[in-house]
């Protein structure tokens, strides 16, 4: 018989996943609504349904390339999809910006950390672009005050300028594992989620149920 901590496992690993089956149905319903192109008739769809979800073996692979431990339930969104290719899979409003952001897959994501979040830089390193008054703005104690921070994990990409973040070094009041957005032009870091599940469930539940 399974453990209660095991099944709690499977309980949210289908949550997250049966989730994002729904919120892909939901996309290709209604993609006027966010101003996209039609997943059917464009084929997205059809080559999201052909991706298939990391290995374990790959998912070990990345966190020993990176040192870094995944969150269990990104590891089980992983699992289903290794990416999303052109098809949105996270429709977010964050702030007043309707972003709908595509998944990357682990091998994007380590190509990407190759020029992308491959470094530490603060926002005081850069006072040609941001004042003091900029930063205090920007101040949220539970993210550090960086541009740059090679803890950070782009996992979902916008218009090629804005990305979905895993936080693997946040600040006092954050939570390891929660969700972060880099936005360009603006260039600013802001938060989103305590982590992937709430993030998707939001989502969900804004647009699902």
């Amino acid at each position: 018989m399974a453990s209660a901590e095991s099944s709690g496992r499977r309980t949210i690993r289908m949550n997250i996943v049966d989730k994002s089956k729904e919120i892909v149905k939901y996309i290709c319903e209604n993609f006027e609504e966010w101003d996209l192109d039609d997943p059917i008739e464009e084929g997205y769809i059809d080559d999201y349904e052909a991706v298939i979800g990391a290995a374990e073996e790959e998912i070990q692979a990345f966190e020993e390339t990176f040192e870094v431990e995944l969150p269990k339930t990104f590891k089980e969104l992983y699992g289903y999809k290794n990416g999303s290719g052109y098809m949105c899979a996270l429709p977010c409003v964050i702030g007043e910006r309707d972003m709908t952001f595509c998944l990357m897959s682990l091998e994007r994501i380590t190509s990407s950390k190759g020029y992308f979040q491959n470094k530490d830089a603060l926002l005081t390193d850069y006072p040609d672009f941001f004042s003091a008054q900029d930063i205090e703005r920007l101040s949220d104690s539970r993210i550090k005050p960086y541009l740059f921070n090679k803890r950070w994990f782009p996992f979902a990409e916008y218009c090629g300028s804005c990305y979905l973040m895993l936080d693997m070094n946040p600040g006092d009041d954050g939570k390891v594992g929660q969700i972060i957005c880099y936005i360009h032009d603006p260039d600013e870091v802001v938060y989103v989620a305590p982590g992937l599940e709430e993030l998707v469930s939001e989502i969900y539940d804004e647009t699902c149920s």
